[in-house]
């Protein structure tokens, strides 16, 4: 992945400038990152379960469907009515056809919902990547860790700090003296 830097002009970075000044202002930046990384996650698991259920709600209308036509099928052998039972698949058919679409447009949004929410967290994580030239690593979430990048030196610098062996206010001085030899 390329510095997450380059992909921001400048007026990109200027309309984010309120977070920008609440991020400066906040004594655990790193945290906020942090936080926000873990609101993602906690949004992609929700979206996931809603996606599931619609899918549940799809699978057992499709096969509540295909119960009533197999018994549209032995009415229509056994009865002579054959109007009222085309009406009553037309009916059912389009009260399929609405629970369908109803379920399908509620995907969608909350899919749009999620797409919209990741993208807000990329650029917000991006944004305090290149302020604070910090990328964090999230993948054990026991300690705290990142990378350190200099865009002009091309230099990226690992860092890590066990929770359990520090305090956050030891971790915060160490990380902002890493921030500050840049």
């Amino acid at each position: 992945m390329g510095n997450l830097s380059e992909d921001f002009d400048i007026e990109d970075l200027m309309s984010y400038g309120d977070d920008l000044i609440n991020l400066l202002n906040d004594k655990n930046g790193f945290d906020v990152v942090s936080q926000s990384f873990e609101h993602l996650r906690a949004l992609n698991f929700a979206c996931d379960e809603d996606f599931n259920q619609i899918q549940s709600s799809i699978e057992d209308c499709k096969k509540k469907v295909d119960a009533c036509k197999k018994k549209t099928e032995e009415a229509y052998s056994n009865v002579e009515a054959g109007d009222e039972i085309e009406r009553l698949q037309n009916e059912l058919d389009e009260e399929l056809e609405l629970e369908c679409k109803a379920s399908i447009d509620e995907q969608r949004e909350s899919i749009k919902r999620k797409k919209r929410d990741d993208l807000r967290a990329e650029k917000k994580l991006s944004m305090y990547a290149s302020v604070t030239k910090v990328i964090p690593d999230f993948s054990d979430l026991s300690k705290i860790s990142g990378y350190m990048v200099d865009r002009e030196k091309r230099v990226i610098e690992k860092f890590q700090f066990e929770t359990n062996t520090m305090t956050d206010y030891e971790i915060c001085n160490s990380v902002w003296s890493i921030i500050n030899k840049q």
